[in-house]
């Protein structure tokens, strides 16, 4: 009996008179379909872009920071030595600058990432009264 009834439903679904949607109404539906798959690919490709920016900062922050903070510690090292006393101090402060500059590469490279995730900057924040 389940079977009779599954080939009746299957048939009486397949059949024309039952059909719901003409030609025309179904090339607007692919329209608007290919329109929606457009935007997301194109919403895609923007936040692939976001996000390989804010690696490329992020990792160029951590360099830069790693580098500073070496400076620092060769800078406390050779302040502590007899014959390089004088090389000491200015290290330490150049040093610091560095890092702190790569901390900011670091910090700044957050944005990107949402931007990706559909945040605005804050310039068009603050544009849009947000």
């Amino acid at each position: 009996m389940r079977y009779i009834f599954f080939l009746l439903f299957t048939f009486g679904l397949s059949n024309p008179l039952f059909a719901q949607t003409s030609p025309a109404t179904n090339s607007v539906h692919q329209d608007s379909l290919r329109a929606e798959i457009m935007r997301l690919h194109t919403e895609l490709e923007e936040t692939q872009a976001n996000l390989r920016i804010s690696h490329n900062r992020f990792r160029a922050g951590l360099l830069t920071s790693a580098v500073g903070y070496s400076i620092v510690i060769l800078g406390g090292v050779l302040g502590s030595s007899e014959n390089y006393s004088d090389w000491g101090q200015p290290l330490i402060f150049s040093g610091g600058v560095v890092g702190v500059a790569g901390a900011v590469l670091i910090f700044n490279s957050n944005t990107y990432i949402g931007r990706a995730g559909g945040i605005p900057p804050r310039r068009e924040r603050k544009k849009n009264g947000n």
